[in-house]
């Protein structure tokens, strides 16, 4: 933790209760926010705890994997601050930028996507918050590579004693990348996300529930606790990263905002398609990110994979 970030946490410590939704986010909330960008070793560990349901056995091993990821602010307003994750890997004996996932913080956001897809069906209710329910929260939407989205859920931060906090609501989500093409015996994550700030970096704490939702038939398999931590390290993966943004983030810039107008406009929900006309959504990007001065032109063609209800 900085020595801003820490000074900033003991001048909020007091101020714990929710701001009215009129009100400027506190400034503690968004230098907690600001201090997830960086660069960082990265352990993620999934694990099993303990069975829900009768006839299910928990794994006993763990998901584990470790990476190196540079973590950007690639967008500050008073309302909204965007982290970029970039993973960098050795291709051989080349480095190479994978995008990975962003989170997109909105202060008093007066919608949230709620997941209500199976397999194929990319699909989100779109939940509308009444001023109460607005009142003081950050909304963080979590995407894709591609910037499609994830997940979205509502939540405080506190600051107390010196440590800053994010904890969401509990918010339903796609299976993850790590299962999804593994497992068809449930058909969502029940979520509740933390987020800390810690001396040396931050963590992401996720309280999983694995829920089988189909017909007649709901319940929870069991519980997953979910730990990554974020580590600051100094690392030749910071000029990388920032080299590849240079080239590459106009582009991204421009397709994730596509995405944010459609997701945030008021109707009762929203989808996407992988496949449009015998070309999968992938293809298109890898196509359109090979000309990043046509922003405008894939803007356009974007918009036929997406659909919503009014």
């Amino acid at each position: 933790m900085n020595l801003t970030h820490f000074f900033v946490c003991l001048s909020c410590s007091a101020a714990l209760l929710p701001a009215d939704e009129t009100s400027a986010p506190p400034q503690c909330d968004a230098v907690a926010i600001r201090a997830m960008a960086g660069t960082f070793a990265v352990d993620f560990r999934f694990h099993e705890t303990y069975s829900l349901s009768p006839d299910y056995k928990i794994r006993a091993k763990a998901y584990e994997e470790h990476a190196t990821e540079v973590v950007k602010v690639v967008e500050d307003t008073p309302t909204r601050i965007t982290l970029q994750h970039l993973l960098v890997v050795n291709d051989g004996d080349k480095p190479q930028v994978i995008k990975h996932w962003s989170q997109v913080w909105t202060w008093g956001d007066p919608f949230v996507l709620d997941y209500c897809g199976q397999e194929d069906d990319h699909r989100w209710n779109i939940v509308q918050a009444d001023a109460a329910s607005m009142s003081g929260t950050w909304t963080q939407l979590v995407t894709n590579v591609d910037d499609s989205p994830r997940y979205e859920s509502r939540g405080f931060w506190i600051h107390e004693n010196g440590v800053s906090t994010w904890t969401s609501q509990a918010t339903r989500r796609p299976l993850p990348r790590r299962e999804y093409s593994k497992r068809d015996d449930y058909d969502y994550l029940l979520v509740t996300n933390r987020h800390v700030i810690t001396p040396t970096g931050w963590v992401h704490y996720q309280d999983n529930h694995k829920v089988v939702d189909r017909g007649d038939e709901r319940k929870v398999l069991c519980h997953e606790a979910g730990l990554n931590q974020y580590t600051r390290v100094e690392s030749p993966a910071t000029a990388i990263a920032e080299s590849w943004w240079q080239e590459k983030g106009n582009f991204w810039n421009a397709m994730r905002n596509v995405w944010l107008q459609e997701m945030n406009k008021p109707g009762k929900s929203f989808a996407y398609h992988t496949v449009v006309e015998g070309h999968t959504l992938s293809e298109k990007f890898r196509e359109w990110e090979k000309q990043p001065e046509s922003t405008d032109a894939a803007a356009h063609d974007l918009m036929s994979f997406l659909s919503r209800q009014p």
